[in-house]
């Protein structure tokens, strides 16, 4: 079955479109080094390319692909971490043709890879929903589950994390937890929007399970 999106909301989630207890910190492989929260800022700057990625990451470590954006459409963009699925990094570019220009960041399966709230803390797949509800300091809006954009945090109504991301817009993904109530499960399914602090929303015990930071254009 697929669903139709508001036009203004496509505009929001589509990429051509956090407190936590602080999440333990993740020791790499090769430098033995914490992963350090990623923003919208060094590599992955508004005006960023490839080559600013290869200075960062190291040519081994940045690889060209078409990635994975919803509704089974792909765009050219780049893997960083390609071979090390704990750091692993996805980005899509705004200008595929020049690689330039990172449109959306997506830290996403079982990446350690995080964000940072205001507060410090740190926002990672699997944080809970309350967690990013008090990092907000409040509700926000979130869409039903089920479908192409299930989970998707779309308004945080004024909230702290309106400003997370070091510039760019922080969006939010959630998972609702396996063996969570099945019945409030079906009162928040498909394209509706639901409060935070919904009861049926708590009750399935959302994660987040996926973590996107989008520049504008």
């Amino acid at each position: 079955m697929s669903f139709a999106i508001h036009p203004s909301r496509r505009r929001w989630l589509c990429p051509a479109i956090l407190a936590a207890p602080a999440l333990p910190l993740v020791m790499t492989p090769a430098a033995a080094q914490p992963i350090a929260p990623i923003a919208c800022i060094g590599p992955f700057a508004r005006n960023a390319d490839e080559a600013t990625l290869i200075r960062a990451f190291g040519k081994d470590n940045v690889r060209r692909a078409r990635i994975e954006v919803g509704e089974g459409e792909k765009q050219p963009g780049a893997i960083i971490f390609p071979g090390d699925g704990k750091r692993r990094i996805e980005l899509v570019w705004r200008d595929g043709a020049k690689r330039r220009r990172p449109a959306t960041i997506y830290v996403r399966e079982d990446s350690s890879q995080s964000v940072e709230g205001p507060d410090g803390s740190r926002i990672a797949i699997g944080t809970p929903l309350a967690a990013v509800e008090r990092a907000n300091g409040g509700p926000f809006t979130i869409l039903g589950f089920g479908w192409d954009y299930a989970g998707t945090a779309t308004d945080w109504r004024g909230g702290k994390l309106a400003k997370a991301g070091g510039g760019c817009r922080l969006l939010l993904r959630f998972h609702d937890t396996p063996g969570a109530d099945g019945a409030a499960l079906d009162r928040v399914s498909g394209d509706s929007e639901f409060s935070s602090g919904d009861a049926d929303i708590r009750a399935v015990k959302p994660v987040v399970g996926e973590v996107l930071l989008s520049w504008t254009d």
